[in-house]
């Protein structure tokens, strides 16, 4: 009976080791997170060299800082597509669901009051649902802004701005700005009737060039490369629209007018993580970083990038205001 004892002390010890490992092994299950999971819906390509490309490099910038499981749908594109792959990713249990254009805002604001658990997020434009967030650039200042700079920069007094559509808020404050300047300039306007329709957008600039425009001014996501190689081929300069897009052609560029949609996903992202992220409209402008000029090409005389320079100052710390109608500048 004595040898016996030996051996059954130590089999209680070996049961009390696996009860204690398999309780461990538990706590670790159930304290162990849920992934972060992200989803970007993008109306075009990833690779367009503009705002959806911005977008991509935010969701990987996401993917690496916050190591968020992440996916993104390109192409999507239409009504039913959009409502199609929302509630498929919605229903995934994705947690914030960036919709990268404004056409994103009917269908968000339909949809997220079925699914109270995720967060939807999309641009330009205006919401009331609690799990739904607006953002908002400034069009009003990146048109000022832009127009001051084609403004100072034109020889022959004749700018070509290249739209992709007649209602984009950009175009009042361009005009006003380029006339500031110099009362002989003058300003092509012609719409391209599209974001992407690269082809159209040549033909447009090849008009305003035949009229003697020197500076070319593209605002559209698909076709402002396009036009800044037109710009090249023709010996203009151009302003690049969303991003530095001086890669394209460093003696044509003469700036960009910069939306920093990689750093706002990020931002948004980390807000969500530590659940400050408000709902309703989010507002990115020069004053807090959301916007910006590229640095200046070479042909930019230093009194001309002092006075652009000097007037974005003033615009930061309030002490010029964009000369718009109405003055509040906010979700759209």
């Amino acid at each position: 009976m004595l040898k016996k004892i030996p051996l059954l002390v130590a089999l209680l010890l070996l049961v009390g080791c696996l009860l204690y490992s398999l309780i461990e092994n538990k706590k670790n299950v159930s304290l162990k997170k849920p992934p972060f999971k992200v989803a970007l819906l993008l109306e075009g390509k990833k690779d367009d060299q503009g705002w959806d490309n911005q977008a991509f490099r935010g969701l990987q910038q996401i993917e690496r800082e916050l190591h968020a499981q992440i996916v993104y749908k390109q192409d999507i594109n239409t009504d039913q597509i959009q409502i199609t792959e929302t509630k498929k990713l919605a229903e995934e249990g994705y947690d914030l669901i960036f919709g990268n254009g404004r056409s994103f805002e009917s269908i968000f604001n339909r949809i997220a009051p079925i699914y109270p658990k995720t967060h939807f997020v999309f641009f330009n434009g205006k919401s009331n649902i609690p799990n739904v967030s607006a953002v908002n650039f400034t069009p009003e200042s990146i048109g000022y802004f832009s127009g001051m700079v084609a403004g100072l920069m034109t020889k022959t007094h004749k700018v070509g701005l290249i739209p992709a559509y007649h209602s984009m808020k950009e175009i009042e404050p361009f005009i006003q700005a380029v006339k500031e300047q110099d009362q002989r300039n003058q300003v092509i306007v012609q719409e391209v009737n599209s974001w992407n329709d690269g082809a159209a957008a040549v033909k447009i600039a090849k008009s305003m060039v035949e009229q003697n425009a020197d500076v070319l001014v593209p605002m559209g996501d698909g076709f402002n490369i396009d036009v800044i190689m037109e710009a090249h081929h023709a010996k203009r300069w151009a302003v690049g629209y969303i991003s530095d897009q001086s890669f394209v052609s460093r003696g044509t560029i003469i700036t960009s007018t910069v939306q920093d949609v990689t750093n706002v996903y990020l931002q948004i992202a980390k807000q969500y993580k530590d659940g400050s992220l408000p709902e309703g409209c989010l507002l990115f402008d020069f004053k807090n970083g959301g916007q910006d000029l590229a640095p200046f090409g070479s042909m930019v005389p230093n009194p001309i990038q002092n006075k652009i320079k000097q007037k974005l100052d003033e615009y930061k710390k309030g002490a010029f205001f964009l000369p718009v109608q109405p003055p509040y500048l906010g979700c759209q």
